[in-house]
């Protein structure tokens, strides 16, 4: 591990102070408040209750901080499992045996490993090869309790830096005096008495008995006891209160809707469809709430399109439907919406062709972002909820994936009584950035399973398909990484691409291994995207008439569908790899081909750009591409034309810091978007960041071919790494 890398994960893990500093102030609220109302009780507080109190403090303080990094980090709860047979590991700290339970080791080395890491950076005591976690917990605790002045002086820390470490340092003692020689049971009754906790039970079905036990407490947590081969299992979970109070209030309001009578409409099954997806129409059909998952081409939005066919049909007869339903253009019956501007753009063209394939006229309102639809603006609170519901009678969520829990919560909630609420997604891609895995985590819900229907026939990858295949061997349990590689070799649609080293030895022949260096490889790569620059060529020559919005709007299809053709996505932002590095070379290369002028704009003619930001004023939103152009008016000025919009916009309205140039963009914000040939980068130095997750969604952005440039290490490293999202969404269902 490198130093910078040692040292960027130390920082990662001290950068939490803003969880200790709110702590910090809960702590002292709740003390003034306790010496308002206890001022007499308070002097008499004797020096074994101050120590006490300390100890509760920094306890509190821990758990706040360990949720906080893993809010972070994607994950709702913090548990910690023991089993009434499970052995304890030894140790030596001081002089003194010390005896710590797994569970014990997982919650100390969670707060000391950033100091361990920092240590590491600084003092570089650590090889390349060493791995922090593979050193035994009891030795850096010895360590760091016996000569912690010396390395704190040897850190050479600023002020600030001395501050957080050493109430990092206090934590990690206190939680250590408290675990060390005790058992979960122990534990639990700490958190028991403490009074920022609070427990909740599942079997509590009063909404308002539940809301009353948490109230004003910052954690929330549950103890459940599994029988498991006659032998009990305790588990502790942990929530901060907003995340439970999200995972718990989506819970109830999908317990709701479950229970809401709704009518069927009169759906006429067309004879194309195979049983899964007349199975998914009759799901959606008879429930107020389903969930339709399935990977690409396996017709998911095709299927959704029956049930907009019949809600047609029916309002047209006057029957099943309500009377107040219309498909006119002030017609609030059906809301089309994603996660991403991109895939609801996605999702809006493919329903829209599924319904013109079926002969139906009928023209369907705008898909809109989740965000445009619930109306969250600046202060990110929503306009549409449980007392002010949407109107539509029926919601289609696409790429439900990528949903986290707070979003979800506020989607349901805002869904009106006897309205159908549909989720479409694949649960086998990546996991919302925010936290939650909400579509993953409904999937697995036993109460839910007569709800949920999954599609596994792909249309667009037939049983030949090299990428088809491929992303089904990803998505085994167990991945045969021998079997990816013998079809990275054969099949023609999918290669592979050996980057950083010259590894020419162990597919001698394989057809795509060639001894080029990495800067030569992102030259060849860059050739793919000629055909664009040639079509932006000729825009110079000839370029937009902003007067002619139907002939703008021609001309930026064209452009797109030539782009889309080919597509650079990388694991994450950094490194010769990432998405930074590439666009940047591969712009110095567009200036080059078209004889502009190098590096003194930022902005220039036939610039690829993707928004970052939602921007409501300017109609634009996350994952919108776009193209800079030159116009063809008198200043020849530089605008940037989006898809499906007629009027450009001049550069200096869009804010630098919210847009991306967009020959290469990361494997997230490719979700919801299809390309005709992807290249997939990425290396050792993206190791935090790689799952099979992540290479399954880059694989099946692929139409027709694949291409991957890796090491070998990194590779197998990425499809042999399940994501694990700590979720606590299961636990609100059990025992309904």
């Amino acid at each position: 591990m490198s130093n910078n890398k040692k040292e960027s994960k130390a920082v990662i893990g001290l950068q939490q102070s803003w969880a200790s500093n709110i702590s910090d102030y809960i702590l002292l609220r709740r003390e003034q408040t306790y010496l308002a109302y206890n001022a007499t009780e308070a002097k008499a507080n004797t020096d074994s209750k101050q120590v006490a109190k300390t100890e509760e403090s920094n306890l509190f303080t821990a758990l706040f901080v360990m949720l906080a990094t893993h809010l972070e980090e994607g994950h709702t709860v913090l548990t910690i499992e023991s089993s009434e047979h499970e052995e304890a590991l030894q140790g030596q700290i001081n002089d003194e045996v010390v005896t710590l339970y797994a569970w014990q080791q997982q919650l100390l080395e969670m707060l000391a490993m950033p100091i361990f890491a920092l240590i590491d950076s600084k003092l570089n005591t650590q090889s390349e090869d060493d791995s922090i976690t593979e050193r035994s917990l009891f030795v850096w605790l010895d360590t760091l309790f016996d000569k912690r002045d010396q390395l704190w002086m040897q850190l050479a820390l600023s002020n600030h830096e001395k501050e957080v470490i050493t109430k990092r340092f206090d934590m990690i003692a206190t939680l250590y005096q408290l675990l060390k020689n005790t058992d979960l049971s122990f534990f639990i009754s700490l958190v028991n008495e403490h009074d920022l906790f609070a427990e909740v039970n599942s079997s509590i079905n009063n909404n308002d008995k539940v809301n009353s036990l948490s109230k004003n407490k910052p954690i929330i947590y549950k103890i459940q006891e599994n029988q498991t081969n006659n032998e009990t299992e305790l588990a502790l979970t942990f929530w901060l209160h907003r995340s439970w109070q999200a995972e718990f209030n989506l819970a109830q309001h999908i317990n709701t809707i479950l229970h809401q009578q709704i009518t069927p409409l009169n759906i006429s099954i067309p004879k194309n469809l195979n049983d899964q997806q007349i199975a998914a129409i009759n799901v959606a059909n008879n429930n107020a709430f389903s969930i339709i998952t399935g990977g690409p081409g396996t017709g998911k939005t095709y299927t959704v399109a029956q049930l907009v066919i019949a809600l047609q049909q029916a309002t047209e007869s006057g029957e099943g439907a309500s009377k107040s339903i219309r498909f006119s253009t002030d017609s609030a019956s059906l809301a089309l919406a994603a996660p991403t501007g991109k895939a609801a753009q996605r999702m809006q063209e493919s329903l829209q062709a599924a319904l013109d394939a079926a002969n139906v006229e009928l023209q369907l309102q705008e898909a809109k972002t989740i965000h445009r639809l619930l109306g969250i603006g600046r202060t990110g609170r929503p306009r549409y909820d449980t007392n002010n519901p949407l109107g539509e009678d029926i919601i289609i969520v696409d790429e439900a994936s990528m949903l986290g829990v707070e979003l979800a919560n506020y989607l349901v909630s805002a869904v009106k009584p006897g309205a159908r609420l549909i989720l479409l997604g694949d649960a086998n891609q990546l996991a919302a950035v925010d936290a939650g895995a909400v579509l993953a985590d409904l999937c697995r819900i036993p109460l839910l399973q007569p709800i949920h229907e999954e599609l596994t026939e792909s249309r667009r990858f037939s049983a030949e398909s090299g990428i088809g295949k491929l992303a089904y061997q990803i998505n085994q349990a167990e991945v045969n990484t021998q079997a990816i590689w013998q079809l990275l070799r054969q099949d023609e649609a999918l290669s592979f691409q050996y980057v950083n080293t010259l590894q020419t030895n162990e597919f001698k022949d394989n057809k795509t291994i060639n001894s080029l260096s990495n800067k030569e490889i992102v030259s060849e790569i860059s050739l793919k995207y000629i055909k664009y620059v040639h079509k932006i060529k000729e825009l110079l020559k000839d370029p937009i008439e902003k007067s002619m919005p139907e002939s703008v709007k021609n001309t930026i299809t064209s452009l797109m569908e030539t782009f889309n053709e080919f597509r650079i996505l990388s694991a994450g932002h950094n490194g010769e790899w990432g998405d930074h590095y590439i666009n940047n070379y591969l712009t110095q290369w567009h200036l080059t081909e078209l004889k502009l002028p190098l590096g003194q704009n930022t902005w220039f003619h036939g610039r690829p750009v993707m928004v970052l930001q939602n921007n409501y004023e300017l109609g634009l939103f996350n994952g919108d591409i776009g193209f800079c152009l030159q116009t063809s008016d008198e200043r020849s000025r530089l605008e940037v034309f989006f898809e499906n919009k007629t009027q450009g916009i001049p550069v200096n309205l869009l804010n630098e810091e919210v847009i991306a140039t967009a020959y290469a963009m990361t494997i997230h914000k490719s979700q919801g978007s299809e390309f005709e040939h992807v290249a997939i980068t990425f290396d050792n130095s993206h190791a935090r960041l790689l799952s099979k997750e992540l290479i399954y969604t880059a694989v099946t952005r692929a139409k027709k071919q694949v291409t991957i440039y890796s090491t070998k290490s990194a590779f197998e490293k990425a499809v042999q790494t399940p994501t694990e999202r700590h979720t606590g969404l299961a636990l609100q269902f059990s025992k309904r």
